[in-house]
């Protein structure tokens, strides 16, 4: 129900979740409608921050092959963790299913870190 999070704060990569009708899609996390969206209600800005946070280290983390998200350093940019245009449009492309939003192939140029990303 999108109703529960009207007012809240949310970045705006998951903006386009809420108001009119919600797109519920398949992804790794679950369904976008009651996964992501559901696990962001009720949260403080900077928890919300964090599972979105989350959500982009877990995405880096399958696209490079690391083994856990502790590997993916938020703070170090796509392109020394080791991202080039092919895997820049692969992440994009997972976030895409998680988010439900389209989003541009440039997302890793345009936000360089997996936090200035989650903060978008």
């Amino acid at each position: 129900d999108p109703s529960g999070v009207a007012g809240v704060d949310l970045p705006v990569v998951l903006r386009g979740l809420v108001g009119g009708r919600v797109r519920r899609r398949v992804a790794e996390g679950g369904l976008v409608g009651s996964g992501l969206v559901g696990r962001l209600v009720g949260l403080d800005a900077a928890a919300r921050l964090g599972v979105v946070v989350d959500v982009v280290r877990g995405g880096v983390a399958v696209v490079l092959g690391f083994g856990s998200l502790g590997e993916v350093r938020v703070d170090v940019a796509f392109k020394e963790l080791g991202f080039d245009s092919l895997t820049a449009v692969e992440l994009r492309n997972r976030l895409s299913v998680v988010t439900g939003l389209r989003l541009p192939a440039t997302l890793v140029f345009d936000y360089p870190t997996p936090r200035v990303l989650a903060e978008y």
